[in-house]
This record gives C-alpha cells, structure tokens and sequence, in this order.
C-alpha cells in the first residue's frame, strides 16, 4: 500500500519539468550531464527531481541549503543511480550541507572531512568540496563517493563488500577487489603515485567508495590501468562511463 502511494506521488513530481534555472544550474555544475545522450539524461532529470522533493535537507552552522546546492548535489548522485530502475536512494534519510570543511573532535584530536555516511541514512557533505566535483581531472567527487558508501551498506554493512546479481560476479568481486585494495596499500605505502585515490587504502570500505569515484570521473584511465576492476564496477553499476567520455 505504501508502495502505491510513494509511485503516485512520484508520478505526480517527474509530470513537472525541473526548472529551468535549476536546469541551467545542473549543465554548469554538473558539466558531465551535457554529455549524456536524451535517455540518459531524462534519467538524471527524474533522479533530481525525485532526489530533491523526498529527501530532507538540511544546512548545518548557519549555511541555508539553496535550490542549487539541492540541485548540483543530486545531480552528482543520480550519476550512480543510472541503471538503478525504481531505487532513488530511498535508504537515505537526510541530506546535510556544511559551509566548510568539518571538523570533528576524536578523542582530543581534530579530524577533517569533507563528507560523511551515516548508518542511519544521513549523507553529509561540504559544498566547496561538492563545486568541485565539477573538475574531472582529479577524479575526485565527495557526492558519488559518499552516495557510494550508502549502496555499500545496504547489505547491513559498509565493508566494500556490495552485492552482485550472479555468484560469479560476487566471486570474482571479492578476489579482485580484495587484490586491488592490497596493491594500494603497498603502493601508497612505498609513496608510489596512484591513479586511485590513496585513500582508498584506509580500508575495503573507502576502497569502493573511491573506486567509485574514478570509475564514474576517470572511466578510461581506469579502464586501462584497472580493467579487471573497471569491468565489475561496469557490472555493479550496469553502465559504462566511457559512453560519453
């Protein structure tokens, strides 16, 4: 029953165009839109609008979370959502924006970060870190790499170990996965340079959300150094980055 209801009332939401300022606004801040062919970007469209009207947002330390920050921020995360079918992140509960940099106090250490996910379904990002997601070149986007780490822990757990349709291909995740992470781990360790992003190497959980990252920003770097692993993420995700890159 509940079901019905939440299909009508999505019905009701994508009958109306977005915006057009808020159109304006996902071609500049979401550059890689523009180069989607009609279907998918009638997809991301859907996703935004559905993005923005069901989930609750929130500003954090003063910051008033503006139709384009809700905007550039679902527009990123319909990226990973593209094959997706009637899943738009329903998992997630609240979206909160910070001005800045966040700074947590750990024990009498400060910590940094520029995003978290939250087991409870909260999604927090700073949007100076979000504007530039725009920049491909550094294979960097805080938004899909937290949205990541909420697909990740569907299965009850952010561990990196996502969920495949056919055991084949979950096998073949955990190896490769699994041989990848160890490599960026001796890699970063030796102070090699990575096209990952050495991050990945805190664990298996930051592994996929940063495999993610490159995989959706770097496809074809990616797919040369990494095809083993671009291949299962091109599985996972049922979509192929180098389509419109």
């Amino acid at each position: 029953m509940w079901s019905f209801f939440r299909n009508r009332r999505r019905r009701r939401w994508l009958a109306v165009a977005l915006p057009e300022p808020q159109l304006r606004i996902l071609k500049q801040n979401v550059p890689a839109f523009n180069h989607l062919p009609p279907e998918l970007q009638q997809r991301i469209l859907d996703c935004v609008r559905i993005l923005i009207a069901e989930r609750r947002w929130e500003g954090c330390d003063g910051l008033e979370v503006s139709a384009e920050m809700k905007t550039t921020i679902a527009g990123h995360a319909a990226f990973i959502l593209l094959r997706s079918g009637d899943y738009y992140f329903d998992g997630v509960t609240t979206i909160l924006v910070y001005p800045d940099v966040m700074v947590r106090n750990h024990d009498g250490v400060l910590e940094h970060t520029v995003g978290e996910a939250w087991d409870n379904g909260g999604v927090i990002l700073s949007w100076p870190e979000v504007l530039l997601a725009a920049d491909h070149d550094d294979g960097r986007n805080v938004v899909i790499h937290e949205f990541a780490h909420h697909l990740d822990g569907l299965d009850g757990e952010m561990g990196g170990s996502i969920s495949f349709a056919h055991s084949a291909d979950q096998t073949a995740w955990n190896e490769i996965a699994g041989q990848e992470f160890q490599q960026l781990v001796h890699d970063v360790d030796a102070g090699r340079r990575t096209l990952l992003d050495p991050y990945g190497a805190t664990n298996e959980a930051e592994f996929f959300a940063v495999a993610s990252e490159c995989f959706f920003e770097r496809p074809r770097p990616m797919q040369n150094r990494h095809p083993e692993l671009f291949g299962l993420l091109k599985k996972y995700y049922r979509i192929d980055p180098t389509d419109w890159q």
